[in-house]
């Protein structure tokens, strides 16, 4: 048992009991505790079927106690931690949503441990939902909150038992509280659910707890530099020569045009990122959770349809079709032809989704610091990593002097065109190749596309009046090519040397029980960051040989799917995103390597959780 249960027990009688008083329409309050006191205030005092209202919980602590939070911390000493009943009869009740704690130090005789406790005042919410065929009427909802509070002077802890209970109307209209004070509204946008304090209390290493040191200058410039980075990402480079061809054609129209279809662009990326704050903000109050950056790319249907739009992409590139508007519509572009703003900012969206599978070693600090930030704050974070993304092109386009200074057009420019179509089938190839954990089908098709594209460079690339050595050298180049790929492509891949194991949460717990460490590599078929630790780390022998020396148990927790079952622990718990390696020793917190990392940081890990 753990320490703090042996306390609860041997001295409950100390605790004093709740006596809970009769329910009022919208605020409720029980009779004192010894150390604890409950209250509770509804939203609204009258609900409708189909509303979601909240339940303010306010717990008063006694001075010179600490109210043990739900993700207590402790080590050794485990103080019970808070917990949060609510009855609401026929009404849906939703995860308690809790303030942030604050870290504290208990004396408990021979150490002094790290816990995270309450004091003063603290208020938790409880969002509660009316069915849609709820009937009319009054409903009771009781409360009760429990856990465990200690003396900062001694080392005397007790257990709590505090209740409080309101009623609301069920009726055909809403009605607002006026109970409901401002303060209890900015705390509601502030507040978590108890798995993300339970981060910053067991992941002390997580990016989540750095961030948390960061002013907000910092961490809105933060936020600013990850998406200039954004820029230079893999994922992205298909884009950047289609902008650039872009540029260049555009040399032959307007400056005007030259600066609005270039604004266009730097629109389209940042508008991703404004549709990332919008779905942050309704995960916030409509299910109390945050936005996970890559969530996106675990539902198949939009991998596919990403994939169909990248093919039309590279249709249109090779001169399959164009795309025209009426002529009203041209006319307001201010140029003849009027086309390219819709094309353009299409193009700036599409760079900003494709960075998704290669950005979160970049963006795991920003991210982390905006969701620790109240949701207004958090959320302009959220939209200035895509003004830093969008700032080159929005400056490009403000230098129409530029155009005097690119080369011009030419046939040049039609080869490039039709090139980075061949590299957009490819990135259409792999997003299709996620779908199934069965590579060979995938790789053959890249294949078929690396091919096509070398018997297109043989009869396209060489003019009829180039010298016999040029037409050997530019076709031997693209014979090697073909042959080169095949031999990479074709061939039956090997497996990690690093032989893992399905992700299995309770085998994690029944591993460091006895003793030994273990090992997880979140990773996903999507994820192309996640590929690059494969062949750094995971593929190495030298590494296998180290984890089979130390007795440490490997485990994959792929996450490409929607429903996979490591996505609890990996976004809920960790909130994480891959790639992520994270090292669980029999004691002591996990050890979180990041994005990518080299096998002396892996080594330096294993080192650290030997020694704990």
């Amino acid at each position: 048992m753990h320490l703090g249960h042996i306390l609860a027990a041997t001295i409950m009688a100390a605790a004093g009991g709740a006596v809970g008083m009769q329910p009022q329409t919208s605020v409720a309050k029980n009779a004192p505790t010894a150390f604890v006191s409950a209250e509770a205030v509804v939203s609204d005092t009258q609900v409708r079927p189909g509303q979601t209202f909240h339940v303010a919980v306010v717990m008063h602590v006694a001075e010179g106690w600490v109210f043990y939070s739900p993700s207590p911390g402790g080590g050794k000493f485990m103080p019970l931690p808070a917990e949060i009943a609510v009855h609401a009869g026929s009404l849906s009740v939703g995860a308690v949503l809790w303030p942030a704690d604050r870290e504290h130090p208990t004396n408990v005789g021979d150490a002094v441990v790290s816990t995270f406790v309450y004091t003063g005042q603290a208020v938790a919410y409880v969002p509660v939902t009316v069915p849609d065929d709820a009937p009319a009427g009054r409903v009771e909802i009781p409360i009760t909150v429990t856990g465990q509070v200690c003396s900062e002077k001694e080392f005397k802890c007790v257990p709590v038992h505090a209740s409080a209970a309101v009623e609301v109307r069920v009726n055909s209209a809403a009605v607002a509280n006026e109970a409901w004070t401002e303060s209890l509204r900015s705390g509601l946008a502030s507040a978590k659910p108890a798995d993300q304090l339970h981060a910053a209390a067991a992941f002390p290493q997580s990016g989540s707890v750095q961030a948390s040191r960061l002013s907000v200058w910092g961490g809105l410039g933060l936020a600013l530099l990850a998406g200039l980075i954004m820029n230079v990402m893999p994922c992205v480079l298909p884009v950047i020569p289609i902008r650039i061809l872009s540029v260049v054609e555009l040399a032959r129209q307007s400056r005007r045009r030259f600066v609005t279809v270039g604004l266009a662009f730097a629109g389209g990326v940042a508008l991703f990122f404004v549709a990332l704050a919008g779905a942050n903000v309704v995960l916030h109050l409509a299910m109390g959770r945050a936005l996970d950056w890559g969530r996106h790319f675990q539902s198949a249907p939009f991998r596919l349809g990403m994939a169909f739009v990248i093919v039309a992409v590279a249709a249109n590139l090779f001169g399959v079709f164009t795309v025209s508007v009426p002529r009203r519509l041209a006319a307001l572009g201010g140029a003849p032809g009027g086309q390219g703003h819709l094309a353009s900012a299409g193009m700036g969206l599409m760079m900003a989704v494709l960075a998704t599978p290669c950005s979160f070693a970049i963006l795991v600090l920003a991210f982390a610091w905006a969701q620790l930030q109240p949701l207004w704050l958090g959320s302009l974070a959220i939209v200035l990593i895509g003004v830093g993304m969008a700032a080159p092109h929005a400056l490009l386009a403000t230098m129409p002097g530029l155009l005097n200074r690119l080369p011009r057009p030419g046939r040049w420019m039609e080869l490039l065109r039709q090139a980075m179509g061949f590299v957009l089938l490819l990135v259409a190839v792999w997003l299709i190749g996620t779908l199934s954990a069965d590579t060979a089908v995938a790789r053959a098709a890249a294949y078929a596309v690396v091919l096509v594209f070398g018997l297109w460079a043989w009869g396209t690339w060489v003019r009829y009046d180039w010298p016999l050595p040029g037409k050997l050298a530019l076709r031997g180049l693209a014979t090697a090519l073909a042959v080169a790929a095949g031999v990479w492509l074709l061939s039956p891949p090997r497996g990690p040397a690093v032989k893992f194991q399905p992700f299995d949460q309770p085998r994690i717990a029944q591993a460091n029980g006895a003793g030994q460490i273990v090992l997880v590599d979140f990773t996903a078929s999507w994820c192309l960051s996640c590929k690059a630790v494969d062949y750094l780390i995971y593929d190495r022998p030298e590494v296998a040989r180290e984890l089979a020396a130390r007795n440490v148990l490997p485990m994959r927790g792929d996450v490409t799917a929607a429903d996979a079952p490591a996505n609890a622990l990996l976004y809920d718990t960790l909130h994480g995103a891959p790639p992520l390696t994270v090292i669980f020793p029999p004691a002591g917190p996990p050890i979180r390597l990041e994005g990518k990392f080299s096998r002396q940081d892996l080594t330096a890990a294993l080192d650290g959780a030997w020694r704990r």
